[in-house]
C-alpha cells in the first residue's frame, strides 16, 4: 500500500489526466472483456487450451501420434486441476 501523500499525488495526476484528455483517461481505466478473460486464465487452463487446440490441429493434419500426445496432455492437466503447483 502506498503512503497517503503518494496516493493523493496519484489521484491528482488521474484528475488532471481526466481534465486534459477524458477519452484517453476512459480508455486507460476501462478493461476489455478479452483482457479480463486473459487475466482470469490460470497457467494450467492455458496449457489445457493450447494442448486441446494442438490435438485438434494434429487430427486435421493426420498426425495421429501428435494428436494422441496432445490429447493425453490436455486430459492429464485437466484431471490434475485440484493439485497445487507452487512456484517459489
Amino acid at each position: 500500500m502506498l503512503p497517503k501523500d503518494e496516493r493523493r499525488r496519484l489521484k491528482e495526476i488521474e484528475n488532471q489526466l481526466m481534465g486534459d484528455d477524458p477519452k484517453l483517461a476512459r480508455r486507460l481505466t476501462e478493461t476489455s472483456s478479452l483482457r479480463r478473460l486473459w487475466l482470469q486464465l490460470s497457467p494450467r487452463t492455458l496449457l489445457v487450451l493450447v494442448a486441446a487446440v494442438l490435438a485438434v490441429l494434429c487430427l486435421f493434419l493426420g498426425e495421429g501420434g501428435g494428436m494422441f500426445f496432445s490429447a493425453v496432455l490436455a486430459v492429464l492437466v485437466f484431471a490434475s486441476r485440484k493439485c497445487q503447483i507452487r512456484l517459489e
